[in-house]
């Protein structure tokens, strides 16, 4: 098997012919082997050198081969175990998958089971090392907790936001839909001297007009039908904390003036009342609107946006941080699936894409593909259809073209990125491979670039 994988493996046998078997076989077939005979010495091999799969006897001369399989689980070694045993028993078979053994083999066992079994076993050890790998990268790229990015323009700004947190200016984060700007907002709370006050979020698209300025600064009882208690606002909750104004740019102007109001004077009136409520509240806002192009329709207040605009943070949309989408990628399929992975091909698909809906809709993309998918490798046929479609280069764009002409076409170009294997192309495709085999004819050779 000339495409087989070498993989690294410790065995762990008492019996010194079969250790010998093992160890000659698996050399034989392109692997590397290392031999052991005891508990003692597997631990210190463990030490020496790293491994992606451990065959372990159950019986050993000072203890078992569930010994070593429990200090693979505590120190998290990134590898799997296969048990080997002839004295197998189904409660140490529960024990040792408890532990997380890949696999449980009774001796005697043929060469070409016990390989099939080490090649899947280094494959989700593989698997195992590069969501390892990804964690550490991730964290080195989270500046800001759950914003993920390698792009610099938004470094940048996560850079910058220790220093606008202690500064205590109002801020206003602007960016589209999904990019991350609460996340932003949040970290501007959690870095400023008001981290141990509340921070409160209000979407002022969410709510409707009549029952916005009653959510900020609150009622009094029988004020309005259904105000059947007094109720404190949201300003009055975050006194001395922030208080994040999503989709700011939605207010209506009979509550911008309240608000406006209430930033200058750290004052404001719950609705029905004549006594002042004095509040101190760091205002943090966002928008996917231009409040500039707002200001001149007559629909957002000048003095206002000048109250709001202490310090601006613009967040560029993810089609503008291609670099980021593998890495973002990556990380919902761990965080979703963490035994799946993304073939290449499938990220070239991802970064093709335009996302309109930015990290949000890159999230659900991903949540979406690794559950519906049963396969270890999510693939482009795994996306959404209008995913997919996009990044058919081949181009059902050509005018005069027939509904067959243009089928066929696209079934060539996913052909041609297959390298002519009719099997690949029809799990792309999402089809059956016989018909995949009618649509193409028997005698049609495959194409070539």
């Amino acid at each position: 098997m000339p495409d087989t994988p070498s993989v690294r493996v410790l065995v762990v046998e008492d019996d010194q012919a079969l250790s010998e078997i093992l160890c000659d076989e698996l050399r034989s077939r392109g692997h590397q082997a290392v031999a052991a005979e005891t508990v003692g010495s597997a631990r210190e091999r463990l030490k020496d050198s790293e491994f992606e799969v451990a065959l372990l006897d159950l019986m050993l001369p000072d203890g078992s081969g569930i010994d070593v399989l429990r200090q693979i689980a505590e120190e998290e070694l990134a590898m799997e175990a296969i048990i080997l045993t002839g004295y197998a028993t189904v409660s140490t078979a529960i024990e040792a998958m408890k532990l997380g053994a890949y696999d449980y083999i009774t001796k005697p066992a043929r060469m070409d089971e016990i390989e099939v079994q080490v090649l899947k076993a280094a494959e989700k050890a593989r698997l195992r090392r590069e969501n390892l790998a990804l964690k550490v990268r991730v964290q080195r790229h989270e500046v800001v907790e759950g914003l993920i990015t390698e792009d610099s323009a938004l470094k940048e700004i996560l850079a910058s936001l220790e220093r606008i947190a202690q500064a205590d200016l109002p801020v206003l984060i602007q960016g589209e839909s999904g990019t991350g700007k609460e996340l932003i907002a949040r970290a501007v709370h959690r870095l400023s001297p008001r981290s141990s006050a509340a921070f409160v979020a209000i979407n002022c698209a969410a709510v409707p007009e009549n029952l916005l300025e009653s959510e900020l600064f609150g009622h009094e009882k029988g004020s309005f039908t259904g105000a059947m208690v007094r109720k404190p606002g949201l300003f009055e909750v975050a006194d001395r904390g922030v208080v994040f104004l999503d989709e700011v740019g939605e207010i209506p102007p009979s509550v911008q003036v309240k608000l406006l109001r209430a930033i200058e004077s750290k004052e404001f009136f719950r609705v029905g009342s004549t006594r002042p409520v004095r509040a101190d509240v760091r205002i943090v806002s966002a928008t996917n609107k231009n409040l500039k192009s707002e200001m001149q329709a007559g629909g957002f207040r000048e003095d206002l946006y000048y109250r709001l605009n202490g310090v601006t943070l613009k967040l560029p949309p993810l089609r503008d941080r291609k670099g980021d989408i593998p890495l973002l990628a990556k990380h919902f399929a761990y965080r979703f699936a963490p035994n799946k992975k993304l073939s290449n091909r499938a990220i070239e698909t991802l970064q093709d894409y335009s996302w309109p809906g930015n990290v949000r809709e890159l999230q659900m993309v991903i949540q979406r593909a690794a559950i519906l998918s049963s396969q270890d490798t999510l693939e482009p046929a795994d996306l959404p259809l209008d995913i997919q479609d996009q990044n058919w280069k081949g181009g059902a764009v050509r005018a005069g073209l027939t509904l067959a002409d243009m089928e066929r076409e696209y079934i060539e170009t996913v052909l041609r990125e297959n390298e002519g294997h009719r099997g690949r192309t029809a799990k792309a495709l999402g089809i059956d491979p016989k018909t995949l085999y009618n649509k193409l004819g028997p005698e049609r050779p495959r194409k070539k670039e």
